[in-house]
């Protein structure tokens, strides 16, 4: 769990650092690949329509941990909920959890929709 933490804590520093420029970088040293990617969302017709446009996420298997991915997939999240379920939705309500204890130097993507 302390890992989890820690790890949640790079990215949101490398996130206030990397926000401001345009070069792709991991938040690592170590190269993470994605694994998996799960969307849990207290809402189901938002899962639903979550699970339907899966297709369209920004999150590619095999992919780096990279800043720039997960903020691109919230505002596809953001834009997707509020075309189809809620115009008022806002981007705070998006969270994502990484988990990188699955296999070495593999992660898993929850994205948390409240």
């Amino acid at each position: 769990m302390k890992t989890l933490k820690l790890i949640f804590a790079i990215l949101i520093i490398a996130c206030s650092i990397n926000c401001s420029t345009s070069k792709q970088t991991t938040a690592f040293h170590n190269d993470y690949k994605l694994e998996t990617v799960e969307y849990n969302a207290m809402d189901s017709s938002i899962k639903d329509l979550l699970h339907n446009h899966m297709d369209k996420t920004k999150f590619k298997k095999g992919q780096s941990i990279k800043v720039s991915t997960f903020i691109k997939e919230r505002k596809r999240i953001v834009k997707l909920i509020r075309e189809n379920k809620n115009p008022d939705f806002s981007a705070d309500k998006v969270s994502f959890v990484i988990d990188t204890t699955l296999l070495k130097n593999k992660f898993s993507v929850t994205a948390i929709i409240k």
